[in-house]
């Protein structure tokens, strides 16, 4: 049951999954990804002006930290973000980057990354949860951790540590109803895309404010131009996305993946611990 493809029968994707391995392969390895991933979106990578990295393994709630901390700031802030990939904050640490590793328990991260990417079968996807933490565990000390449930109630705690952890001084997220529906309409329109996503992206990167993006996409708001989001692919919980996670669960529970299903476990309670020194084991935020 492990290898089952997560699409339904006849959807399933060999090359999808022959890609996700290799990708997985390059995203461990600093010297081939970050030229790989600069080549590609220089702006989104992290790279000599990055200012703060904010990334974490996909569906971990790091769409959410990087929004709604360049709302807090609505500047110029240099972020690198969306990499999804180990080699990323192995190098932050190294070169003593400003870092936020956003993480979530393995089962509703795999359940939800399944459904946003179908044709990766269960067992690719614990695989590569694995790995991304378990490559990442000797670095511990060198990046703040905010879990998916702080990120998404108080990132603003978050962005605290991460001040006090690199001596920074970042506006932090005031998490009120109206600034959270904010953040969440702009995932909206990033997930939406053209003619929103490059100027999202830019303004997650830092190149635009808040102010420059709203400026900048006006002009589309008041024609009404409003792609619709596919159901599958929307940020925020939907009916459709809860029913299809239900269907993938019983895969996932199932006993041939126990052994998968352990090392993810263990790999996220090594990096969900506080490190040594963290603010968090002194029982502060």
């Amino acid at each position: 049951m492990g290898t089952v493809p997560t699409r339904r029968p006849g959807q399933s994707s060999a090359l999808t999954a022959s890609r996700h391995v290799l990708r997985r392969w390059i995203s461990l390895r600093p010297g081939v990804y970050l030229p790989l991933a600069r080549w590609k979106n220089d702006h989104t990578a992290l790279g000599e002006q990055t200012e703060l990295l904010v990334d974490g393994f996909t569906r971990s709630a790091g769409t959410f930290a990087a929004i709604a901390f360049q709302f807090a700031q609505n500047d110029h802030v240099r972020v690198a973000h969306h990499m999804h990939a180990a080699a990323a904050m192995v190098m932050a640490a190294r070169r003593g980057v400003p870092a936020l590793l956003t993480v979530r328990e393995p089962e509703p991260t795999i359940l939800s990354a399944a459904v946003r990417e179908p044709g990766i079968p269960l067992t690719q996807w614990l695989k590569t949860y694995v790995a991304f933490y378990e490559r990442i565990r000797p670095f511990r000390s060198g990046f703040v951790v905010g879990a998916f449930e702080e990120v998404t109630t108080d990132l603003g705690a978050v962005i605290r540590r991460v001040n006090e952890r690199f001596g920074r001084a970042f506006r932090s997220f005031e998490h009120t109803e109206q600034n959270v529906e904010a953040v969440f309409a702009l995932i909206d329109e990033r997930a939406e895309g053209p003619p929103w996503q490059p100027h999202l992206n830019r303004f997650v990167s830092g190149l635009i404010s808040l102010d420059q993006y709203r400026a900048a996409t006006e002009r589309y708001r008041l024609e009404g131009r409003r792609p619709a989001i596919p159901e599958l692919r929307v940020q925020r919980p939907t009916a459709e996305r809860r029913a299809a996670k239900e269907e993938l669960q019983a895969a996932y529970r199932g006993p041939s993946l126990a052994p998968l299903r352990a090392a993810a476990e263990r790999a996220y309670a090594g990096l969900a611990s506080p490190a040594p020194g963290d603010r968090r084991s002194e029982g502060r935020g």
